[in-house]
């Protein structure tokens, strides 16, 4: 029998030094996450007032490649690695026109708090999210 740990919802706030119009806006948008564990696999729903009626279920095994889409609609590709009891990293690929961008996102909890840091185009940008109760 695996063992199944409970499913885990974030609400993200915006800490970044994003261009003013960009913070503003990305600063308005509620981000709710939750996380399920099934021993290797993991289900992440999404969802975002940015994408307003729209949620995504990601259901991934560690270290597999999952093949999916944004909310946004463009093809994603990701590897998702545990790095310690409480951190995750993921290589992603996001198609944007003819080509594939890089992302380098990485998940960590400390308590009732989750920071999410990403890198991508040479920028890095990093939120906490409260754990909703």
């Amino acid at each position: 029998m695996q063992k199944r740990k409970k499913a885990e919802e974030f609400d993200i706030e915006c800490d970044t030094s994003l261009p003013a119009d960009i913070l503003e806006k990305y600063r308005a948008t509620k981000h709710t996450i939750q996380y399920g564990i099934n021993g290797n696999t993991w289900t992440m729903n999404l969802s975002s007032t940015f994408f307003p009626g729209k949620e995504k279920v990601y259901t991934f095994e560690i270290g597999k490649e999952m093949n999916d889409t944004g909310l946004d609609g463009n093809p994603i590709k990701s590897v998702v690695t545990v790095v310690s009891d409480n951190e995750i990293s993921e290589d992603m690929k996001v198609k944007m026109g003819d080509s594939w961008k890089d992302y380098k996102v990485s998940r960590k909890v400390d308590g009732d708090t989750m920071t999410t840091t990403v890198s991508a185009f040479g920028k890095t940008m990093s939120s906490k999210q409260r754990r909703l109760k």
